[in-house]
């Protein structure tokens, strides 16, 4: 077949050399992949499906029903193709009671996601089992977590997120401490996440230690049942000033277990570029994504929600090429199949019944009744 001009619609006419005709192949791909790019445009951008429609001058319904088979085409991470100095994990929950987890690396792109109900530890070996092991992984301290990377990349050190620390820390002494030990414990939490250096974290250790000498005693104070029998609930005694004392040993269990400045210590970071002590960069980038995305796309279904979620991941990666995942299977497969005819049409609920033959339908009886008819006075 060679190229035989053009017909008056501006097709191209192809010529065979053979039996010397001449016709116009219609190919389907150039119009389908169009399909795919205004689908792609549309679930990771922030137009409504009718202002995506406008835009190519059709309408809502045409639209929808054009980019229909566009969503059973399911996206993918390649697999890791280098270890990363660090990486961060964190889950984002999503309508339908769903969780997404995302991986990143050092660059702030995804790595691998992975869909659940809650943050378990098979949910995070799931996860983990797509990436390479890393020098650092910078989390929330969860226990799923912790648990799954212990067991995946074992040995491998945590950082536990000092955003998350300091939210803890001031949801047990609040904003406005009364008591002057609580005062005086907030102060350093709030530079906590200022910290960025070896001596700096010295230092700060050092206050914190020097908190716990003016101020061990306050924390050792309990009260017994009988001082305060409205609150005992069937404890003979308790720690009198329960919130700062879980603020203060949180602060110390996570400096023994060496998660509270992995991220500065010199056998981990070594002497190139820090490395992060918070999942800011995970949070702030490819989770808030996700979330700014189904916020311009309200009312999916479960089904596109979590397509659309996968989409707007995969498109953060380095080299997307939404382009690759689409076959001839998935356009091949749209076209309504006729319906089996497996007997007699059943008759219609709503419908109205005609009299049979010979039956008056208008003697008397079959009227319409009302009031007390079929009923005894």
């Amino acid at each position: 077949m060679r190229r035989n001009g053009f017909t008056r619609a501006r097709s191209q006419r192809w010529r065979c050399d053979a039996c010397r005709l001449s016709t116009v192949a219609e190919r389907a791909d150039p119009a389908r992949r169009a399909e795919f790019r205004a689908f792609i445009a549309w679930v990771t951008g922030k137009e409504s499906m009718g202002e995506a429609a406008a835009r190519l001058g059709i309408t809502r319904q045409t639209f929808s029903a054009r980019i229909a088979w566009c969503r059973s085409v399911e996206p993918a991470l390649p697999p890791a193709s280098r270890s990363h100095r660090y990486v961060m994990a964190d889950g984002t929950y999503v309508p339908y009671g769903w969780c997404l987890l995302a991986l990143t690396g050092d660059d702030g792109r995804p790595v691998a996601w992975q869909w659940c109900s809650t943050e378990t530890k098979d949910a995070y070996r799931q996860l983990f089992g797509r990436s390479k092991r890393p020098g650092l992984l910078v989390c929330d301290g969860g226990q799923g977590c912790l648990a799954a990377a212990g067991a995946r990349w074992k040995g491998v050190r945590a950082q536990r997120c000092l955003v998350h620390v300091l939210r803890n820390t001031r949801v047990d002494l609040t904003n406005r401490p009364k008591s002057e030990a609580g005062r005086a414990l907030l102060k350093p939490a709030r530079r906590l996440t200022k910290t960025s250096t070896v001596d700096g974290a010295a230092n700060w250790l050092a206050e914190l230690n020097a908190w716990h000498g003016e101020h061990g005693d306050y924390l050792k104070e309990r009260t017994t049942a009988k001082q305060d029998p409205a609150h005992a609930r069937g404890r003979k005694w308790w720690w009198t000033h329960e919130r700062p004392r879980r603020a203060y040993f949180r602060l110390v269990r996570l400096n023994r277990a060496g998660m509270l400045f992995a991220f500065c210590d010199p056998a981990i970071a070594g002497d190139g570029e820090s490395l992060p002590s918070t999942t800011n960069q995970l949070e702030g980038g490819t989770n808030a994504v996700v979330k700014r995305t189904l916020d311009h796309h309200r009312g999916l279904s479960e089904e596109h929600m979590k397509r659309c979620c996968e989409w707007t991941v995969y498109m953060l990666t380095e080299h997307p090429d939404p382009m690759s995942f689409v076959t001839p299977d998935y356009w091949k497969s749209t076209g309504k199949e006729p319906a089996e005819d497996d007997g007699p049409t059943p008759v219609t609920v709503t419908g109205v019944q005609l009299p049979a033959a010979g039956v008056d339908a208008y003697e008397g009886g079959f009227g319409i009744r009302k009031g007390w008819g079929g009923r005894s006075r």
